[in-house]
């Protein structure tokens, strides 16, 4: 049996690289040649998202090392919020009753608190007997200029 030509021609399974590999080289051409041309623009654009992009990040490594030095320094000054909730304890007191000292017992890390009770009259007579005993005496400071 015989076919008859209808005129189709057949190709093999590599009869169209040949038109695909000159799509290809014309598309690169054609971009090439606009790459040419904008080059310089999307460099500019690139260079100024790197320094966008750097500077947010240098922005939020500052921000951070800030913000742990505030905490830190927090901690320092104020080490008792490291132990968990304290709970505050309120009463009232008599006025005319002299403080309880051994009812507030001071953290360990404080120094020892040193309470002195006095009446205002002793304490301008401690005032100046402190003000008395700094004072040089007059003849001891006359003899170094004689």
């Amino acid at each position: 049996m015989t076919r008859k030509d209808a005129g189709t021609h057949h190709h093999g399974p590599l009869a169209g690289l040949g038109a695909g590999a000159a799509a290809v080289l014309f598309a690169t051409v054609v971009l090439l040649l606009a790459w040419h041309r904008v080059a310089a623009q999307v460099s500019t654009g690139i260079t100024v998202l790197v320094y966008v992009v750097i500077t947010a990040v240098c922005s939020l490594a500052l921000a951070v090392l800030f913000y742990a030095v505030l905490w830190l320094r927090h901690r320092v000054r104020h080490p008792e919020t490291l132990a968990g909730r304290q709970v505050v304890r309120a009463e009232v007191v008599d006025p005319a009753a002299p403080p309880a000292i051994a009812a507030a017992q001071p953290a360990a890390i404080e120094p020892p608190r040193v309470y002195l009770i006095v009446t205002p009259d002793q304490l301008a007579t401690l005032m100046r007997q402190q003000v008395t005993d700094t004072q040089l005496p007059r003849d001891s400071h006359d003899q170094g200029t004689a």
